[in-house]
C-alpha cells in the first residue's frame, strides 16, 4: 500500500513539473531562433488603443552551451506595418537611443552572464498605441540580438492593436510566473492529500 501511494505521489509531482515548465516558457511566442551558443524567443504582444501594452517587449535568451559570459550585448528594434503605434525605450538596465521614430537600439554596458536560466525580456522596449490607432491592425517589430563573438540573431514579433482597454489580462513573463505559482500551490495540495492518505493507511500498533 505504501508503494502505491508513493507511486501516485511521484506521478502527481511529475505532472505538476511538466505543467510548470510549460507555463514558465515564453508566452505567445512569435518565433524561436536556435543559435550557437545563444538561442532566442521573440514574443508577440497586444497593445490597447490609447494605452501601453501590459508587458514590455523584448527577446528571451538562453545559452545552449552551459554557463557563458558575453560583452557588447545589444538589441535593435524596428517597428513596421501599423499606424498609430510607437516603441520607446523601457527600463531594462541598458543604454537606449532612438535613431528614428520606428527604431530603438539598446546596448548593455554590463557583462551578460548565463548560468542556466532563461533571461526574459532582455533590454526591452515599451509599446504604445495612440487614440487614433485602429483596433485589429497588426504590425511587426523586428528584433536583432548581438554580442561580441556571437553571430547576430534576428526574429520578428507581431504587434496587434486591441480595443481601447486601459488594462489587459496578463500575458508574457508575468503570466508564466503567475501560472507557475498557481501550479506550485496545486502541487502542494496534491502532496498534502496523498501524504494524509498514506498516514491513514498505516497499521495501528
Amino acid at each position: 500500500m505504501q508503494h502505491l501511494y508513493a507511486r501516485r505521489l511521484v506521478g502527481a509531482l511529475g505532472v505538476a513539473g511538466v505543467l510548470l515548465a510549460t507555463a514558465a516558457g515564453p508566452a505567445q511566442a512569435g518565433g524561436i531562433k536556435n543559435g550557437d551558443p545563444i538561442s532566442a524567443a521573440f514574443p508577440d504582444i497586444e497593445v490597447p488603443v490609447g494605452g501601453t501594452a501590459v508587458d514590455p517587449l523584448g527577446p528571451s535568451l538562453w545559452s545552449t552551451k552551459g554557463p557563458i559570459k558575453l560583452t557588447g550585448a545589444k538589441v535593435s528594434y524596428r517597428l513596421s506595418g501599423v499606424a498609430g503605434v510607437r516603441i520607446t525605450p523601457g527600463d531594462g538596465g541598458g543604454v537606449c537611443v532612438k535613431p528614428s521614430p520606428a527604431r530603438v537600439v539598446c546596448t548593455d554596458p554590463r557583462v551578460l552572464s548565463f548560468e542556466g536560466e532563461t533571461i526574459e525580456l532582455y533590454l526591452p522596449v515599451l509599446v504604445k498605441a495612440a487614440r487614433t490607432a485602429k483596433a485589429g491592425d497588426t504590425g511587426t517589430v523586428s528584433m536583432t540580438f548581438s554580442a561580441k563573438g556571437v553571430a547576430p540573431i534576428t526574429g520578428r514579433s507581431k504587434v496587434r492593436v486591441v480595443g481601447g482597454r486601459r488594462s489587459l489580462a496578463t500575458t508574457g513573463a508575468g503570466a508564466g510566473r503567475l501560472g507557475g505559482i498557481g501550479l506550485l500551490v496545486i502541487a502542494a495540495g496534491v502532496v498534502t492529500v496523498l501524504a494524509a492518505r498514506r498516514r491513514r493507511a498505516r497499521p495501528v500498533v
